[in-house]
């Protein structure tokens, strides 16, 4: 149960903090190729809003 609530509480700062950040940084850095970063810092927000829901949901 406490698992699960941490879970949902990383995702929801992640939605609400990380996300908004991550399109920011991906504004300036052209999609992270200014910074030669494989993959753009929103889809890495993003997976990990995914992964911790996915977390909450898991059976214990």
């Amino acid at each position: 149960m406490l698992n699960a609530l941490a879970s949902l509480t990383k995702a929801a700062i992640g939605a609400a903090v990380e996300t908004p950040v991550a399109v920011v940084a991906d504004v300036i850095t052209l999609g992270g190729s200014l910074t030669d970063k494989a993959e753009p810092y929103t889809a890495t927000a993003v997976k990990k809003v995914v992964e911790n829901i996915l977390d909450a949901t898991k059976p214990e």
